[in-house]
């Protein structure tokens, strides 16, 4: 499970403001605006818009931008000022990669996008766009140890991360347009030509365990990674493969045969590439020894985003934040979460970490509006697909598990049977049935929450109740404390 720091938590108690961001990428093959609602570290897409452009095509034998793609750049980034404009965004990132920034009339592109959008395009160089990649893998992985990799139109980033920091980076001319994968592909001389370049490359020679792989053909070979392997949850966010079971998947996919009808169906655009970028993170991933590729959602863009984020705000906990923008903090859902978090503490040690227990409790009433009949599964369904960061698939599966078992005793899914072993599927069951007691004892009410107390030692739980409500205690109540007396495993005693 992703970890945190104490700072982190700590850093949630001042007020944040909603921000519109717009973030603009101008890469060698494709033009793209993604729109963010951020609240301090929590970046939500509401708005994610591309188009192919083709800037790099030709670059290395013409050294020039590809006319075409100059006109189709353009007329997009005229298009997404206009929506910006609209919109009122409160601030506007727009950024060129390798292919403008290495066009010897990329200087003239950037001048021309200014004088007819009115948009500043900052040229990123190689170094900077491979921290950007980290630090947008960090943002919604903080505290991970690895080597990141974006594969882009005309190269490809390599960057150190150790300890949730960025070390070190550095590029690589391995991007498919650069080396003519659109107009033919030979597995042996990319093979080559990669290991060529990435001999004694400083981001492979520490001995990583774990690559996040991020850019869009990498994304796409995960998601048919994932269609092959029958993946319990189909998320690319944080979805872990084991690096010798990919490289399999990768020399086949480079034989453009096997698995073609689910390129077609998962990457029909990126189709003509896919045996390119299969074959160069197959380098990558023999030369550097790794033993995880873990793939990120997160990148340049948000990493752009990232770097606009003031201290205290990059030192939050990117789940709480994700919480915060998730459920309203003001709400009274939200205050009877948090005092429910509070209050379930005495049986900790039976529950899902700390972190976990208590996003869970936060996410008590997010099937409050779903039909009874329905509501265990659908909320399952929810919390395992929500935009919230900084958990792993096995994270999700936890904690959408809790959250459905405060609605319904043996709830199950196909999701959390594969991803949960019986110790952490028990505490996440036990997790929902403490917080279906809080819930049914208060009427998910924080204030009256507080005139009752869990007393766990491992043998028994003991729910007191003030004597002077004990009119809060119904046969529900009562019957709720049973259920997670046997959730736990230990006897249960009631004391008003």
């Amino acid at each position: 499970m992703l970890a945190t720091t104490a700072t982190r938590s700590r850093a949630q108690r001042r007020a944040v403001r909603w921000r519109k961001v717009a973030v603009i990428d101008v890469g060698s093959n494709s033009v793209r605006m993604v729109m963010h609602e951020v609240r301090g570290r929590a970046m939500t897409p509401s708005f994610n818009e591309k188009i192919l452009a083709g800037l790099g095509r030709g670059l290395p034998d013409t050294g020039r931008l590809n006319p075409e793609g100059v006109a189709l750049a353009l007329s997009a980034l005229g298009r997404f000022a206009a929506i910006n404009r609209a919109q009122k965004c409160d601030e506007v990132i727009a950024f060129a990669t390798a292919a403008v920034r290495e066009a010897e009339d990329g200087r003239e592109f950037v001048e021309l996008v200014r004088r007819r959008t009115g948009l500043e395009l900052r040229i990123l160089s190689g170094d900077e766009e491979a921290r950007c990649a980290a630090q947008g893998v960090l943002a919604g992985s903080p505290d991970v140890d690895g080597v990141v990799g974006d594969l882009g139109g005309s190269s490809m980033e390599l960057a150190r991360v150790v300890g949730g920091k960025f070390v070190s980076g550095a590029t690589f001319p391995l991007g498919p347009l650069r080396n003519g994968a659109d107009g033919g592909f030979s597995e042996d001389k990319v093979l080559d030509r990669a290991r060529a370049a990435l001999a004694g490359a400083d981001e492979l020679a520490h001995g990583h365990s774990v690559f996040f792989a991020v850019g869009g053909a990498w994304r796409a070979i995960a998601a048919i990674h994932m269609q092959v392997a029958k993946a319990p949850l189909h998320m690319l966010q944080n979805y872990e493969m084991s690096a010798s079971d990919l490289v399999s998947l990768l020399k086949e996919l480079a034989g453009g045969k096997k698995h073609a009808s689910l390129v077609n169906q998962l990457a029909k655009r990126r189709a003509p590439t896919i045996p390119y970028a299969s074959t160069v993170l197959r380098a990558v991933l023999e030369e550097g020894k790794f033993q995880t590729v873990m793939v990120s959602s997160f990148g340049v863009r948000e990493g752009m985003v990232f770097e606009t984020l003031s201290d205290a705000e990059r030192l939050e906990d990117p789940l709480e934040a994700g919480l915060a923008a998730y459920v309203e903090p003001d709400s009274p859902s939200c205050q009877f979460g948090r005092a429910l978090g509070d209050w379930i503490d005495p049986a900790a040690d039976h529950l899902l970490p700390a972190r976990l227990a208590r996003a869970a409790c936060r996410l008590v009433d997010i099937g409050a509006l779903l039909h009874p009949d329905h509501r265990a599964d659908l909320a399952f369904e929810l919390v395992a697909r929500a935009p919230l960061p900084g958990l792993t698939h096995k994270d999700r599966a936890a904690l959408a598990l809790a959250v459905a078992a405060r609605y319904k005793r043996g709830v199950r899914s196909a999701v959390s049977d594969a991803l949960l072993d019986a110790d952490v599927a028990k505490r996440a069951r036990s997790l929902g049935a403490l917080m279906r007691l809080g819930a049914e004892f208060s009427g998910r009410s924080a204030s009256l929450l507080r005139h009752a107390s869990l007393h766990c030692d491992g043998q028994t739980i003991e729910f007191r109740v003030a004597p002077r409500q004990s009119v809060l205690v119904s046969e529900s109540v009562e019957r709720r404390l049973q259920q997670a007396s046997e959730e736990l495993g230990m006897s249960h005693i009631l004391t008003t």
